[in-house]
């Protein structure tokens, strides 16, 4: 029952693709387009067999043609016993490249890995410092090709049209790959390899001149090497080369063409020339003679042409010139001074000189002739010579100027020029005035300096040495080792001529002093009257107070031809002591029993010292041999206390003697003078007055001069003074009772009698007097 009730299956047939495979079929479409996509644009597989593997990452490591990624490496493979290396190790590199680079991948196309090089010759592939490493390529022109070996070194980095030679020498110097070739110093081309002949005995050296100087190269053209420092020695001095700091770093070649070998026919690709040492050796130069009014020593081949430093040529031969009356130098010149032989152009012999800034090194390298090259309208080829340099170089840059002195001393040519003790310029020549007055020198300020010359500096010469010598010492002064062999100068301004005057203007002139005193030191002119110049000297000094304040310029005779007139100067800080009133005096050496003074001038020379006026100016003085004796009016009227003690004899008291209290100083004897009946003398002393206060009317005064000695039996031998200085120099002591004798204080000019000694009753005299307080205790 229940199978009748299942009905039966109804077949029906299907007309097309059933949908379900739909799917895959789309599927297969894709994958067959893909392949086929592979096949006609997919990346290109190549290998490239590289000496070593270092600085190439796998992934990362692109393949760039004009500077645009063509490739990537994608994978590594050692290769030991490699034959393409000569069977050394190797890495081969599995990189994809774009299709578009098919092209590349041909026989004869190059592969190198381009990495930093940092050389003499310059920086390459700096970019991989940021970018990384990469494969650089250079196309051949083969059929196409799937393995490669890369370059162990980048190729030449030579690129364009150009005419290239081969130059052979002994040996290759600092040559290298890339350095430059020259012609008149303009860089026209490199080198581009270099290897050694077949035969071992020479370097042959590829060079590459570029197209646009291709023309400067004849079959005549003559090459040599101006690599590095050539140095050469002998008798006659020491020869140095050197053709360009980039060469001196790197080498190079340069060449040029004789004028008797323009008119060759012009070199050709692949052409041969020899490489010379020197342009000297390759006869390069161009000759030029110069006629010398006498004989200079030159040698040949040795004895250089220097311009500013820099050889442009050489002594080639030496020979009298025609008439007798000189001598005749053949030089070689550089090549490049040929636009600069002209009639404006100027030769001179320069001798070695001793200059510690730089050695020894103008002394070994012997005589040179210098030139100052110039362009002028006409080429030169025979030129007049000087024997010396000329005194004046307008060719060194910086403010020029003039200075008139009427000798220089020690200075020469080539001393320093001192500010603030910093060289800022050189002298560069002196020449005599016309007339005999004096000396004009030419100095020369740095530019970075010339600033701080003004209208109102002053020049000084600051040559050899200063010394001061007293009997503290010996003071000797210098400004510097090279002001003390060459001599030197130096400037300065005041404050207010910085401040206010014009700048200093090339060829200005200036006075030279000839000491910093003199050329700050100006002042006024005074004359003196001495009664003999004795001990006095030109130069003496005029002190005030121990301080310099003028010096004497000229020591004449009087019109009366019974005095000495000086001719003095007081500087400006001191023109105010020219006046009325001043005192002037010779100070010189006292030795004796009373006193010993002044015992310094025996080394340094008398002096002048003086007591400064207040009345009106002058300038006419007279001098005296003993400091002035101060006016009694005057002391009375001073501060302090002056009295004035009876006497019948003056003793041994002079003024300055002691005044003492308690063997204390108080006051010294200012003077002395008869009485007006000459019964008596005047003893005027003057008390400080911190101390007046202790005169009193009952006041006592007695002399303290000599010893006072007293023997006896039963008391013995008693010796007694005041002080040492009193034994000398005589001294006055007093002492003052007490109240009430004490009485009053006294008023300057007051009397007392001086008694010959004290009573013993005043020695115990203890009165309480306040005196004025003192700053400091005496010592």
């Amino acid at each position: 029952m229940a199978e009748s009730q299942i009905p039966e299956a109804e077949l029906k047939r299907s007309r097309g693709l059933p949908l379900v495979w739909l799917l895959p079929l789309v599927a297969a479409i894709i994958a067959v387009w893909l392949l086929y996509r592979d096949v006609t644009q997919g990346d290109i597989r190549a290998e490239i067999l590289f000496p070593s593997g270092e600085g190439l990452v796998q992934g990362k490591t692109v393949v760039k043609y004009s500077g645009v990624d063509i490739g990537r490496v994608g994978d590594f493979r050692l290769v030991p016993g490699a034959e393409e290396l000569d069977g050394a190790d190797g890495v081969l590199a599995e990189v994809e490249f774009n299709p578009s680079a098919e092209f590349l991948l041909v026989k004869g196309s190059r592969f190198w890995l381009v990495k930093p090089e940092v050389s003499v010759t310059g920086i390459r592939g700096l970019e991989t410092l940021v970018s990384g490493n990469y494969i650089a390529v250079e196309p051949g022109s083969g059929p196409p090709q799937r393995e490669f070996v890369a370059l162990a070194q980048p190729p030449a980095q030579v690129s364009g049209e150009g005419l290239r030679v081969l130059v052979r020498a002994p040996r290759l110097g600092s040559l290298n790959r890339g350095s430059p070739v020259y012609y008149r110093q303009l860089e026209v081309g490199e080198v581009e390899s270099y290897r050694l002949s077949d035969n071992d005995t020479e370097v042959e050296i590829e060079l590459f001149i570029r197209k646009q100087y291709a023309h400067l190269v004849h079959r005549g053209s003559r090459f040599w090497n101006s690599s590095g420092v050539s140095i050469e020695g002998g008798i006659s001095g020491v020869k140095v080369d050197v053709e360009s700091i980039a060469s001196l770093l790197a080498g190079g070649v340069s060449f040029y063409t004789p004028e008797k070998h323009l008119q060759s026919p012009l070199a050709k690709n692949g052409q041969e020339f020899p490489l010379y040492n020197s342009f000297a050796d390759a006869d390069a130069g161009i000759p030029i003679t110069l006629n010398f009014d006498r004989g200079v020593n030159v040698t040949p081949g040795s004895t250089p042409v220097v311009y500013q430093g820099i050889k442009v040529g050489e002594v080639s031969d030496t020979k009298a010139s025609s008439s007798l009356n000189g001598m005749a130098v053949d030089v070689l010149m550089d090549p490049i001074t040929d636009d600069l032989l002209t009639e404006n152009t100027r030769f001179w012999m320069a001798n070695p000189t001793i200059d510690i800034s730089s050695g020894l090194s103008q002394l070994l390298e012997g005589n040179r002739i210098e030139v100052d090259l110039r362009r002028g309208q006409r080429s030169v080829r025979e030129f007049p010579a000087f024997s010396e340099a000329p005194q004046r170089d307008p060719r060194v840059p910086g403010l020029h100027l003039k200075l008139n002195a009427r000798n220089t001393g020690s200075l020469q040519r080539g001393a320093s020029v001192y500010f603030r003790r910093i060289e800022v310029g050189r002298v560069q020549g002196m020449e005599l005035n016309s007339d005999g007055s004096g000396v004009t020198v030419f100095v020369v300020i740095q530019p970075r300096y010339a600033h701080l010359v003004h209208k109102r500096t002053r020049f000084w010469n600051v040559s050899g040495l200063r010394a001061s010598a007293s009997f503290t010492g010996l003071e000797v002064e210098a400004d510097s080792l090279l002001s003390l062999v060459r001599g030197g100068l130096a400037f300065g301004s005041s404050r207010s001529a910085r401040e206010n005057a014009a700048p200093a203007q090339n060829g200005d002139s200036f006075p030279l002093y000839p000491s910093r005193e003199d050329a700050f030191e100006e002042g006024l002119d005074i004359t003196i009257d001495l009664p003999s110049a004795e001990g006095i000297k030109e130069g003496a000094a005029i002190r005030f107070r121990g301080i310099q304040v003028g010096e004497v310029r000229r020591l004449r005779l009087g019109p009366d031809l019974t005095t000495v007139q000086a001719r003095a100067t007081l500087f400006h800080r001191a023109e105010q002591f020219a006046r009325e009133g001043t005192r002037i005096w010779v100070v010189g050496p006292e030795i004796g029993l009373e006193n010993v003074a002044n015992v310094d001038t025996l080394i340094t020379g008398r002096y002048l010292s003086l007591e400064p006026g207040n009345g009106a100016p002058q300038m006419a003085f007279t001098a005296e041999l003993q400091p002035p004796r101060q006016d009694l009016a005057e002391s009375l009227m001073s501060p302090g206390l002056t009295v004035i003690l009876n006497a019948p004899r003056r003793g041994s008291l002079k003024a300055g003697s002691p005044v003492y209290y308690r063997q204390v100083q108080v006051g010294k004897v200012i003077g002395y003078a008869l009485g007006e009946l000459a019964d008596r003398v005047y003893i005027y002393v003057h008390i400080e007055p911190r101390y007046q206060t202790l005169v009193r009317e009952g006041t006592v005064f007695w002399s303290a001069s000599g010893i006072d000695v007293n023997f006896g039996l039963r008391t013995g031998l008693t010796v007694h003074t005041e002080s040492a200085r009193a034994l000398l120099d005589g001294g006055i002591a007093f002492a003052t009772p007490e109240r009430p004798a004490m009485g009053r204080e006294v008023e300057s000019g007051s009397h007392y009698p001086l008694y010959p000694e004290p009573e013993p009753e005043w020695l115990g005299w203890r009165p309480k007097i306040e005196i004025y307080a003192s700053e400091e205790p005496t010592k």
